[in-house]
């Protein structure tokens, strides 16, 4: 049923009868900082961010709160979003459908929730060609384990599942995920994606300790770094529109001949010497590493809970400028073989930040007029 929803959405004027119809059943409006259409098991936990809440009429903000008409039986029917979204929102006995639009009256995706006596059962989205369909296992009041299935009419399908553990106080104590054969059964590594805060722990202690476990992980990997044709540049990476898709950094280090490739090419320098997909693409992924210490990445994964929920990914760029600074250090430098203009560079994987304004920041004058004499920046 719900493709043949999203299919008969699809059409801009089925689309724009739809909302007139939910709107005609609003008899009052009110705002929130989030949608409060529906929220799922751990929504929190699993996706960050703030907590769902609603605002008073005097400190809505149009630009950044979501407005909600709500009908007759206090449901929500209506959401309008500051970038000119809107969600519509039908109700039936045990199944709840959201459909979301564009500004331009395209639609976005479909949703359907199946519960039961309050409690989700099943979760699916389509959204054109792809989705997923979730089914929810609980024993008594926990949630056990979610079940996923990813689809997509252009590609495989393929299944993973959450699982909730629980501490003696019966409060959640870690969600971990795993892939699942064709057959159901985990077939893979498993990945924590959530784990309670501990005793005594703060965005200020997480940070210290992702800080000194990276530095331990770099300081292990320096040696392994091949010798032979030297380094113009060593790059901490991090991905800003997504920070926690590549925290920990990784490290991603330009050798010489490839910068003279560069060089004699002559196009778009600036932005081929210090990109690190174009330097990963020009000389292969050997000259990369990922840090996969389980204490590393599981220091990382609580780090990411609580920039989110904080709402700031500022405690992570102190991080990489502290490490950066460490790395730039001349025991560091010794144990690499390196040009003599060679520079540490903090970068993003993205490419949304140009990381030349920050390496001119973090060298010399001497060192900055350097690298402009020889066409690097």
């Amino acid at each position: 049923m719900l493709k043949q929803l999203h299919a008969r959405y699809d059409d801009p004027a089925a689309a724009n009868d739809l909302l007139a119809q939910c709107r005609a059943q609003v008899v009052r409006w009110r705002w929130a900082n989030e949608s409060m259409g529906w929220e799922t098991p751990f929504a929190r936990e699993e996706q960050g961010g703030p907590a769902s809440r609603w605002v008073a009429d005097d400190k809505a903000n149009p630009q950044r709160h979501v407005r909600h008409g709500l009908d007759a039986q206090d449901r929500v029917v209506l959401e309008c979003w500051p970038n000119g979204c809107a969600t519509a929102w039908l109700h039936a006995p045990g199944v709840h459908h959201s459909l979301s639009f564009f500004a331009d009256g395209g639609i976005n995706a479909a949703w359907e929730y199946r519960e039961q006596d309050g409690r989700l059962l099943g979760l699916d989205l389509v959204d054109g060609k792809r989705g997923f369909n979730e089914t929810y296992y609980w024993e008594g009041d926990r949630l056990q384990r979610k079940g996923i299935e990813n689809w997509s009419q252009d590609g495989r399908t393929w299944w993973c599942q959450k699982v909730y553990h629980y501490n003696d106080a019966g409060q959640l104590d870690t969600i971990v995920l795993e892939y699942l054969d064709d057959e159901g059964c985990p077939g893979g590594p498993s990945r924590l994606q959530y784990q309670r805060p501990r005793p005594g722990e703060t965005l200020a202690t997480v940070t210290a300790e992702v800080e000194r476990l990276l530095i331990e992980a770099i300081a292990a990997q320096l040696p392994r770094i091949p010798r032979g044709e030297p380094l113009y540049c060593l790059l901490l990476c991090f991905t800003d529109e997504d920070p926690a898709s590549a925290w920990p950094p990784f490290l991603v280090w330009g050798r010489q001949p490839y910068r003279q490739e560069v060089l004699e090419r002559g196009e778009d320098v600036r932005y081929y010497l210090w990109a690190p997909d174009e330097i990963r693409q020009g000389q292969g992924d050997a000259e990369e590493h990922w840090f996969d210490v389980p204490a590393l990445t599981q220091a990382c994964q609580r780090h990411s809970q609580y920039m989110e929920v904080r709402g700031s990914t500022a405690s992570a760029q102190r991080v990489l400028k502290q490490v950066a600074a460490w790395l730039d250090a001349p025991q560091r430098r010794a144990l690499l073989d390196t040009t003599d203009d060679f520079v540490v560079a903090v970068a993003d994987n993205s490419g949304n930040i140009d990381p030349v304004p920050g390496l001119r920041r973090a060298i010399d004058p001497q060192h900055w007029a350097l690298l402009k004499a020889r066409g690097c920046v």
